[in-house]
């Protein structure tokens, strides 16, 4: 370097020189000017210039999105636990598994129209390390008669729905009463009307699809008891009233009660009442009462005499 600052105070410049120092440093700009040769360092407002011109966007390359920093356990903290025998529900899970460590959440999978369990279930542990030991030690384990199938559950396959509705009873939906009560309820006419002409539609159906098969098949359907059936039409008040008469009997009638009457009690009047005389009461034929012995039948009797009598027991001293 002093070598060249002289020659250049001297206006010698060596060709040579310069070019290999060029390329050893490029960091270094070198500008002549007649016989004079110059070298600078670039200032550091220069130098972000330059780098932000580099850098900036032309079209032809698309800029990468910086990748958002995943919230997410990387390690597992869910249990997978299945062949759960009956009574091992949540409560029951979560004081067991309890004694390992923090539980925050169990779900036991049960069927929505009945409430009960389908044996499988999936606890979620506060601590990573908790849930392994679980896996770990209680995979394959024998309860009530059942062996216990525990793994590990990664936390991308864990759904979001899979703790949905944790901590809440579960209440049984009875389904065929509300089902029959719907099926039962009381319709007005067009409800009625409407139903009626569903009916008769998927009957229509029914019997083309007999015809299409080649079956000569004729029956009484929807359509002949709807004929039958009168309309029921709504009773007003002011009909009502004037419907109801009183049961008034035409004097034909009246007579031939009245004679029928008369017959009835000329036939009692002839008739003599004759009064039951009170059964006589049955005396005994021997002026004494019958004993207890003489009720028994002739083989108790004949027991009795054959048997011994059992001799009196002695009086303590």
């Amino acid at each position: 370097e002093a070598r060249v600052r002289a020659c250049a105070a001297r206006g010698r410049v060596n060709t040579t020189i310069f070019t290999s120092r060029a390329h050893a440093d490029p960091s270094r700009t070198h500008a002549t000017m007649g016989k004079s040769t110059t070298t600078s360092k670039p200032s550091a407002a220069a130098a972000a210039a330059a780098t932000s011109s580099r850098m900036a966007p032309t079209g032809d390359v698309i800029p990468l999105k910086t990748a958002k920093k995943s919230t997410k356990h990387t390690l597992p903290r869910v249990i997978y636990v299945g062949h759960v025998p009956h009574g091992f529900y949540e409560a029951q899970m979560r004081e067991y598994f309890g004694q390992f460590g923090d539980v925050t959440r169990v779900k036991v999978s049960r069927n929505k129209k009945t409430g009960k369990s389908k044996h499988y279930a999936f606890v979620e542990f506060k601590h990573p390390e908790v849930a392994a030991i679980v896996a770990e030690s209680m995979n394959n384990y024998l309860l009530a008669n059942q062996v216990l199938q525990v793994v590990l559950v990664p936390p991308e396959k864990v759904h979001e729905k899979t703790f949905e509705g944790t901590g809440t009873k579960f209440k049984v939906v009875p389904w065929q009463r509300r089902a029959a009560a719907a099926h039962n309820k009381e319709r007005t006419e067009s409800e009625q009307v409407k139903r009626n002409k569903g009916l008769v539609k998927a009957e229509d159906k029914r019997r083309a699809k007999i015809a299409a098969a080649g079956i000569d098949y004729d029956f009484p359907g929807y359509k002949s008891i709807l004929k039958t059936e009168a309309p029921k039409t709504p009773k007003t008040k002011a009909a009502a009233g004037t419907t109801k008469t009183k049961n008034t009997k035409t004097p034909a009638k009246k007579e031939a009660v009245e004679e029928v009457k008369a017959e009835k009690k000329v036939a009692k009047a002839k008739t003599p009442a004759t009064k039951k005389a009170p059964a006589a009461k049955e005396e005994p034929t021997s002026g004494k009462k019958p004993t207890p012995v003489a009720k028994k039948t002739r083989g108790a009797l004949k027991r009795a005499q054959e048997t011994p009598a059992k001799p009196a027991k002695k009086a303590k001293k």
